[in-house]
C-alpha cells in the first residue's frame, strides 16, 4: 500500500504541498463534501430543498437532540442573528420547532419536528447511498479493511483533537496565571 493518491486521481497543486499524502487527500475530500453546492446536491437527490447551513443544523439536531439556539449557533459558528433567521426559516417549513427552555425561560430550545426527523433520515440515506456508490467496485476485503482503518483513524483523530483543545484552554490554576 502506498501513501500517494492513485495515478488517475485528480491532483490539486497547492502553493505549499503537504508531506502527508493522506492529509492532502482528506483535505480534498473535506473541501468538496463541505461545499454548499455538494451538500445541496446531495439533499436535492433526497428530495430536499435546503441550504448547506440548514442541512448541517438538521444533522446536528438529529444526532445530538434538542439544543439551545445559542448552542447550535456555536456549533455552526454563526451569530445570534444568523441562528434566529435559520431557526425561523426551518420553523416556517415545519422542520424545527422552538420550545421554551425549562431551565432558562429566556432561552429557546430547537427540536426537530416529525418532518425534520424524516428529512434527517433522508439525508442519512443519501449519504449511505453515496458511500455505496463510491465503493461499489471495491472488493469486500478492501471495504472491511478501509472501514477498520477509518474507524481507528477517527478515534485517534478525536483523541488528538481533545488533547489539542485541552492544551489551548486558558488555565484556571492561579499558579499558572
Amino acid at each position: 500500500m502506498t501513501d500517494s493518491l492513485s495515478d488517475d486521481a485528480p491532483k490539486v497543486r497547492l502553493a505549499q504541498s503537504y508531506r502527508s499524502d493522506q492529509l492532502a487527500a482528506l483535505l480534498e475530500v473535506f473541501s468538496v463534501w463541505s461545499s454548499g453546492s455538494f451538500m445541496r446536491g446531495l439533499a436535492a437527490g433526497a428530495g430536499l430543498d435546503l441550504d448547506a447551513t440548514s442541512i448541517v443544523a438538521i444533522t446536528l439536531l438529529a444526532r445530538d437532540g434538542d439544543q439551545r439556539a445559542s448552542a447550535l449557533a456555536a456549533r455552526l459558528r454563526v451569530g445570534a442573528s444568523a441562528i434566529s433567521k435559520l431557526s425561523n426559516r426551518l420553523s416556517a417549513i415545519e422542520l424545527v420547532e422552538k420550545l421554551p427552555d425549562p431551565g432558562d425561560t429566556r432561552a429557546t430550545l430547537l427540536r426537530l419536528t416529525p418532518a425534520g426527523r424524516a428529512a434527517a433520515r433522508a439525508l442519512v440515506q443519501a449519504g449511505d447511498t453515496m458511500m455505496a456508490e463510491l465503493m461499489r467496485e471495491w472488493p469486500e476485503d478492501d471495504r472491511a479493511h478501509f472501514n477498520r482503518l477509518l474507524r481507528r483513524f477517527r478515534d485517534d483523530a478525536i483523541l488528538h483533537a481533545v488533547r489539542t483543545e485541552t492544551a489551548t484552554r486558558p488555565s484556571t490554576d492561579p499558579r499558572k496565571l
